[in-house]
């Protein structure tokens, strides 16, 4: 019964315990329902909504814990949509002059805002034209060819290309009146045109990616003869004047001795075209997503911005196979280029005066670049979006899908032997309703053919329910590109470097590198805002849309799939700022700041300079430009002039340099005279008037024009310059300054301009902000004090310098000066006579100060307050 009692006992303490759990966990959460939903914080951009529990306070709730187990609150995200972003454009710019070979009038509106997240896009034209009456004819300016020949069209041509039978002028005026034709080659046979070699004299839009009008004439073959013969055929090539080096290593289908490698990628919003050299201005970098540049370029006939809609609808992922068929590579000269005749018409007729809708124009109608060299052949691309869910259901990964889809691709190109695998990626959920393609159960691909004939482009396309090309599509496609190859691969060089050798070809190619310049930032996506969950904003038009990076989808990106789980935000850059003012050593800069967003919560940071520096000149002619030509002197207006036949005196001089001419006439009586003036920046040394001697020449200069400034130095970012300017006159003063009010400077405060031209005390090339220090008093010894051993000595005044300047006083000068606690005190502990003025920056007037400082000395009470002392007229608060 004792064994049986103590079970019972045993069983009974189960029973309790069991009763009390059932007492505290028993609540009928459910029983008390929710309210509704409040309303929205927010109409977009992720706002927050919260309900509440209907709680009843009756014997159910109060006896089973209840407000120990039910939630109350519960919070939700909503609308977390981004607020639309409306289209906002600036007003028109003012009218052009009249084109002469247009005969119209342009003027410009530009983005100032681009429409996003769904915001009303701007419709209207950003080009207004209109037709006028030009007042010269749109024809090319007759310029001084010097020891060159003349053409009727105004062209400048080697002088001996005149009389050989070869029409280099175009207008064929340099074959007129030929008593004896002296033919450039041996024989007069006529040699066959290369492959794409007017394809190679095309202009290139870097920002569009695609070929413009030809800026090259690669008609006009020179005076050599350079040939290229063909191995098979045995054609004869001859290599134009324009053109370096052309190696044709394809001319039939058995030239390819291996099957071409397949390259494949998977492509993310982060990856970027890197291959060819752009030679933009300032170290400006387009960095063209290579999603971006297949969707422009592909033969799907929707728009850019519903090819990325149809494409980010779910979680995906994208692959990319490629192939090139490299048929020839080439380079152009480096100098001496003939330029095609529509080019150099255009040239030839933009104004004098800057104005950016006519030189807008030429970017255009003939791009922003010219190949420089390159590879010549045809380019196969495709890209396929995969379900990314779908992917990893299967166990495909990234390595895998890569792989089975260049096996896949790799059977389907092979040239030499026919299909021998029936399955070409194994057998899985995917393939098998495809018939073993693994390719077709893509949801969606892209094709994008280059080179070849234009019947072979529509049915090389993938489709997903549709039938594949086969490879017999793909060998008559690649033997198509022998003949019709393109420009594949390239080097790129500036479209202004071109401009050489016309009628103010200086003044046109300083307008041409500006107009370059806010052509590209008018492509610049730095105008959009950033794209939900570190999508890549682009700027398409006047809109901006999202590229998604893998595990986010969306129309802007802001869905996330179940398993990206990162809250990092990275570093995107803003907008440039304006160029500042050409400084005295001809520079100038410009700067940019990572905050569009600024990365947070470990995003990565901005890749690329925040600076940007380059040449620049000075004009002393403010009003309008003046024609400055290529065999021109540097400094504008300085060129000397030749006396015409039969007059006396003196011709124009050429005047000293960094100064003008202020009468600048090109004819002199003797004994008349010329000043010359200095350009801003520099002073006068000496005598500035000079005078026209008996023989005809001109007295040497007794001045000289010297800088007179220092240059504006170089400093952190996060750090000012007071007063910012470009240039300081000797004398001048200024201080550096934080902007974070809890750093300060690592090198001195204060930098005087000094007569040698440079700072005193020099400024640290590794300057920059660092944390302030607070300084803490000894507490056992006085004011200004320290203790050493057991006796309390002056703090020394280097130990002081370390701390922030936060107190305004009066030196022994009688001005006012910023100091630290430390310094103030340490002074005064060594016997310099300071008086405190206030805490923080030294305010404007120091009259009342300097007043109470000469009369202290008169006052029976000094009484210590803070850093300050009260008199005896005074008291202490």
């Amino acid at each position: 019964i004792c064994v049986l009692m103590g079970h019972i006992r045993f069983l009974l303490a189960c029973i309790i315990i069991l009763g009390s759990v059932t007492a505290i966990s028993g609540c009928f959460c459910d029983h008390y329902a929710w309210s509704s939903w409040s309303y929205c914080t927010k109409t977009c951009d992720q706002g927050t909504q919260e309900r509440r529990r209907n709680v009843r306070h009756d014997d159910h709730w109060n006896k089973n814990n209840c407000v120990q187990l039910c939630q109350i609150y519960e919070h939700r995200a909503c609308n977390v949509d981004s607020c639309p972003i409306n289209c906002k454009l600036s007003e028109f710019g003012p009218w052009s002059e009249c084109s002469p070979c247009a005969k119209k009038m342009f003027r410009i509106k530009s983005v100032l805002r681009p429409a996003q997240f769904g915001g009303q896009d701007c419709n209207e034209p950003l080009l207004d034209e209109r037709p006028c009456h030009p007042s010269k004819e749109c024809v090319l300016e007759k310029g001084n060819c010097k020891d060159k020949f003349t053409c009727d069209n105004g062209r400048c041509i080697n002088a001996v290309l005149e009389c050989n039978g070869q029409n280099d002028c175009l207008d064929n005026s340099d074959e007129k009146n030929c008593g004896k034709i002296t033919r450039v080659c041996a024989t007069e046979r006529v040699y066959y045109v290369l492959p794409g070699v007017d394809l190679i004299g095309n202009g290139f839009d870097a920002v569009a990616e695609q070929m413009r009008g030809a800026v090259l004439d690669n008609s006009i073959m020179g005076e050599e003869c350079l040939l290229n013969r063909s191995k098979e055929n045995r054609k004869i090539y001859r290599i134009p004047a324009n053109i370096e080096s052309y190696e044709i290593n394809v001319e039939t289908l058995e030239d390819i001795k291996v099957n071409p490698p397949v390259k494949t990628q998977q492509v993310t919003s982060e990856s970027k075209i890197t291959s060819s050299k752009q030679g933009l201005p300032g170290g400006f970098s387009l960095n063209i997503p290579i999603l971006l540049s297949i969707f422009r370029n592909s033969q799907q006939s929707t728009s850019f911005k519903e090819q990325i809609s149809a494409f980010q609808k779910k979680d995906s992922e994208y692959f990319r196979l490629h192939q090139d068929i490299a048929t020839a590579t080439f380079r152009t000269k480096s100098s001496d280029l003939y330029l095609s005749h529509p080019f150099l018409t255009f040239l030839n007729n933009l104004p004098l005066d800057y104005n950016y809708a006519l030189y807008r124009q030429i970017f255009q109608e003939f791009g922003t670049h010219y190949f420089n060299s390159g590879t010549m052949g045809g380019r196969y691309d495709l890209l396929f979006q995969f379900d990314r869910e779908q992917l990893q259901t299967q166990g495909l990964t990234q390595e895998k899908t890569q792989s089975c889809m260049q096996k896949e691709f790799s059977i389907f190109i092979f040239i030499y032997m026919t299909r021998s695998h029936s399955n070409r990626c194994g057998t899985n959920t995917q393939t098998t309703s495809y018939e073993g393609s693994f390719m077709q159960t893509s949801e969606k691909s892209i094709t994008s053919v280059k080179g070849g004939r234009s019947e072979y482009t529509a049915a090389l396309a993938w489709e997903r329910k549709g039938v594949p090309p086969d490879s017999t599509t793909y060998k008559d496609w690649i033997k198509s590109t022998i003949d019709n190859p393109t420009v594949i691969d390239y080097e790129l060089k500036p479209l202004v470097d071109l401009v050489r050798g016309i009628p103010c070809a200086v003044t046109k190619r300083r307008h041409m590198q500006k107009a370059l310049h806010e052509y590209l930032a008018s492509f610049d996506s730095c105008k959009c805002a950033p794209c939900p969950n570190n999508g890549r904003p682009t700027l398409s038009g006047t809109e901006c849309v999202c590229i998604c990076q893998t595990g986010t989808y969306g129309t802007n990106c802001e869905k996330r799939a179940k398993d990206y789980t990162s809250d990092a935000i990275d570093g995107y850059w803003n907008c440039w700022s304006s160029w500042s003012v050409c400084d005295t050593t001809l520079r100038r800069y410009r700067t940019r700041s990572c905050n569009n967003p600024a990365p947070q919560r470990g995003g990565k940071p901005c890749q690329g300079p925040e600076r940007q520096e380059e040449e620049c000149t000075i004009s002393i002619f403010q009003q309008k430009d003046v024609c400055i030509n290529d065999d021109d002197f540097e400094t504008e207006g300085d060129s000397e002039s030749v006396l015409p036949p039969g007059v006396s005196g003196c011709a124009k001089p050429k005047p000293p340099a960094h100064s003008y001419l202020r009468i600048n006439k090109r004819v002199y009586n003797h004994g008349d005279h010329d000043e010359f003036v200095c350009f801003s920046g520099f002073e006068l040394e000496g005598y500035q008037l000079i005078h026209c001697q008996q023989d005809g020449t001109w007295e040497d200069a007794k001045g000289s024009c010297i800088k007179r400034i220092c240059p504006r130095p170089k400093v952190p970012k996060d750090m000012s310059i007071i007063p910012e300017k470009d240039e300081y006159f000797i004398g001048s003063r200024f201080s550096l300054s934080c902007s974070d009010t809890a750093m300060s400077p690592s090198g001195p405060l204060y930098y005087t301009c000094t007569n040698v031209l440079t700072w005193d005390p020099p400024v640290p090339a590794d300057i920059h902000c660092k944390i302030d220090e607070p300084f803490i008093p000894d507490t056992s010894c006085g004011m200004g004090e320290q203790r050493v051993g057991s006796s309390c000595v002056c703090i020394p005044l280097e130990d002081c310098r370390s701390y922030k300047n936060d107190i305004c006083a009066l030196d022994t000068t009688r001005n006012a000066a910023m100091m630290s606690f430390c310094s103030f005190h340490a002074r005064r502990c060594h016997g310099d006579k300071l008086h405190f003025i206030n805490d923080g920056p030294c305010k404007g007037d120091v009259n009342w100060a300097i007043f109470r400082a000469s009369i202290s000395e008169n006052s029976s009470v000094k009484v210590p307050c803070g850093s300050d002392t009260c008199y005896e007229w005074e008291t202490c608060s």
